[in-house]
């Protein structure tokens, strides 16, 4: 694996790199910067005591890498931040290397007063693997596979929306969503209270701070605009208003897409419509057909039983189609058929688009 890549990694992940590092960093201050003496491959202000360069080697398995290696850290020895400044140099190298050469690094740190550390390569790979795909995510690229929620329809967030709107508030406690969810303190499951209040929460319509749940922009704007002429106590499901719809569609556009699963899930389903012409809608909750289990299983990247696979197809065209991005077509066989809209159409060009720049601001750095 590349050095800088793994540089990179470390660095983001500063408990690990502190784990390997037995020295109290405060702060990264530089990072591959060129001095008179060679190029740094990082410094770090240590808590009151001075600095910390470190020279990052992966394997170390040749002559000319580790003479290579010594002699940039001998003339890190030379290089001051200020006037005043005390430093150490440190070496990080790869713990695969080979036992030779950490006998000779370990000669040199003790005659030349240099600090030696050693991480792991594999934890490396797995932490720029993380950091990666973290960073997608965080970026607007649905990378983590779809997840079958149980939300059967966006439009069950409305339920959750009757307490905010009746008590005008924009925080209520959990106890207030009891009259419409009965399991609430009851001894008995919640399944149905945690199943919409966390799809609404991947919409970014409400956050939850211990026992209370409190309404984010989009979700005052959600429960400003409901219908409300359909509320009713003993009410399940309220269909959304255009302005809710407007609201739901700019949450999925919005970027926000790290763990926000319902998302997901809209995101991989458009994706599934463009490749099978949405003709793998199954009408229960068998497909018949082995081969497109094995698909469907490789093309989520999951391993769900053939009736949560029909489930995750059904549910989720449900949401697509409350927000109008496709239209079910209903037929007589074992299978009914999902089109794009206008708006379905442009929502996944967009949507691919947004993946394809942000997966290009992150990597494109890496080049350097």
């Amino acid at each position: 694996m590349n050095e800088y890549l793994i540089e990179w990694a470390l660095l983001r992940e500063q408990k690990y790199l502190q784990s390997c590092i037995d020295l109290p960093l405060e702060r990264k201050v530089c990072q591959q910067f060129t001095t008179e003496y060679g190029r740094l491959d990082f410094a770090h202000r240590i808590k009151n005591d001075g600095f910390l360069i470190t020279e990052l080697e992966t394997e170390i398995e040749s002559k000319a890498a580790f003479s290579y290696c010594i002699e940039q850290v001998k003339a890190y020895k030379n290089i001051r931040f200020n006037q005043t400044d005390t430093h150490q140099v440190a070496i990080l190298f790869a713990s695969q290397t080979k036992p030779n050469f950490i006998r000779a690094l370990n000669e040199f740190a003790n005659q030349n007063s240099v600090k030696l550390y050693q991480y792991d390569l594999e934890i490396a790979k797995k932490l720029y693997e993380n950091e990666i795909q973290k960073s997608l995510l965080n970026a607007g690229a649905p990378l983590v596979s779809p997840v079958a929620m149980n939300l059967t329809h966006l439009s069950s967030f409305n339920r959750l929306m009757i307490p905010f709107l009746t008590r005008k508030e924009d925080v209520v406690k959990r106890e207030a969503f009891k009259e419409l969810f009965p399991a609430i303190a009851s001894g008995r499951a919640e399944t149905t209270f945690n199943v919409i209040w966390k799809g609404a929460y991947y919409f970014d319509l409400l956050i939850k701070d211990g026992e209370n749940f409190i309404l984010t922009d989009y979700g005052k704007r959600f429960r400003d605009n409901i219908n409300e002429v359909q509320v009713s106590p003993n009410i399940k499901r309220i269909d959304l208003s255009v302005e809710q719809k407007r609201v739901l569609v700019e949450s999925l556009l919005n970027g926000n897409f790290y763990e926000k699963k319902s998302k997901v899930n809209i995101y991989y389903f458009l994706k599934f419509i463009s490749l099978t012409d949405g003709e793998w809608i199954p009408r229960g909750r068998t497909l018949n057909d082995k081969a497109k289990h094995d698909f469907l299983n490789s093309f989520f990247k999951m391993s769900y039983t053939e009736g949560s696979v029909c489930d995750l197809l059904n549910f989720t065209c449900n949401h697509c189609e409350e927000l109008d991005l496709v239209q079910r077509i209903k037929t007589n066989g074992a299978f009914d058929r999902a089109v794009f809209t206008s708006l379905g159409s442009r929502v996944l060009v967009y949507l691919e688009m947004d993946i394809n720049f942000k997966r290009e601001k992150i990597q494109i750095p890496l080049q350097v």
